[in-house]
């Protein structure tokens, strides 16, 4: 997506080559039109967030306006490119050249497919890619909209899909910008007590919990997502304790990342028995304990103890019991 970022910026400029060659040529003001058309077109296309979404606003006063004023804009941007081209002429001393009016129209003209082609805003938007900073502003009201409608396919993952496809489906939704709204979404739909999703919450628990994420901070709160996702669940909790006690001695900075002591400690305490032997629901529990002092410590400072045992990257397959 950048790559492409990069492509539309190069693409954009022969729309701006359009007015230039045509001020160059020697070309009357009445050419300002067609490029002010052009411009205007281009602006629908590659910032639709500047114009009404709807027929409905388009029929209210404020949006007239508002399309006008970005009218008026394109007719002043074209014609101090069009000057600019006239000026640049005058000094290279450059007459009236015999040059077909539809050359420097159709350079402008087909900035519009190539951008067409190489982006769309709204796409790019739901990713989180902006073309500026203006652009990231007008989508920032149904950002979190655009995330809860991109993460519905990793929600219809059936949980006997195998475990290498539900964790391909979750790194690609979640490798983007977008990344912490989208892992919001889902840490509030499988809140909801009727989700059970164990493959998604396996795999939501092993990519938030990746030192790669964790360690630039990549996504902020990531492990305080993974032990929401977890829920208590000590099947998923086997898998989260180890790493996260490896994660906190290893990147004690990111302290404000984990979950509170304080909520470690209540889950420790008042988390559901399972159908797991007792002994291994106790080192869920000490685990989770050692994991609140290491976080607490951290959080003021101290020095955190490496864990006894180092975790595997991945534990014994989770039950899908959830």
């Amino acid at each position: 997506m950048l790559t492409r970022m990069r492509l539309v910026k190069g693409a954009t400029a022969l729309l701006y080559v359009g007015p230039l060659i045509a001020g160059l040529g020697g070309f009357g003001w009445t050419m300002t039109l067609p490029f002010t058309a052009i411009f205007v077109v281009w602006l629908m296309i590659l910032r639709p967030e500047q114009w009404p979404a709807s027929p409905e606003e388009w029929l209210t006063a404020p949006a007239w306006l508002a399309a006008l004023a970005q009218v008026l804009s394109q007719i002043v941007l074209v014609a101090i490119l069009f000057g600019v081209g006239r000026g640049l002429g005058g000094l290279a001393d450059i007459g009236a050249v015999n040059l077909n009016p539809m050359l420097p129209l159709s350079i402008s003209f087909v900035s519009i497919p190539l951008c067409r082609m190489l982006w769309d805003a709204d796409e790019a938007a739901s990713q989180g890619y902006f073309l500026d900073e203006e652009a990231k502003l007008a989508y920032a009201d149904n950002a979190a909209g655009q995330a809860a409608t991109a993460i519905v396919p990793l929600l219809n993952l059936p949980d006997a899909a195998p475990d290498a496809d539900v964790a391909r489906a979750v790194a690609a939704a979640l490798d983007v910008p977008a990344a912490e709204l989208r892992l919001n979404a889902l840490v509030a739909a499988l809140a909801q007590p009727n989700r059970s999703h164990a493959a998604l919450r396996q795999a939501l628990v092993v990519w938030a919990t990746e030192p790669e994420i964790v360690a630039p901070a990549q996504v902020a709160g990531s492990m305080a997502s993974a032990f929401a996702v977890a829920g208590g669940n000590f099947d998923l909790l086997r898998l989260y304790v180890p790493r996260a006690l490896a994660l906190i001695a290893a990147f004690p900075n990111r302290a404000s990342d984990f979950p509170h002591p304080a909520r470690l400690i209540e889950v420790a305490e008042s988390a559901p028995q399972s159908d797991l032997p007792a002994h291994l629901q106790a080192d869920v529990r000490d685990g989770l304990r050692a994991l609140a002092r290491s976080v607490e410590a951290a959080l003021v400072g101290l020095p955190v103890a490496a864990p006894a045992v180092e975790p595997e990257p991945m534990v014994a397959p989770v039950r899908r019991t959830a």
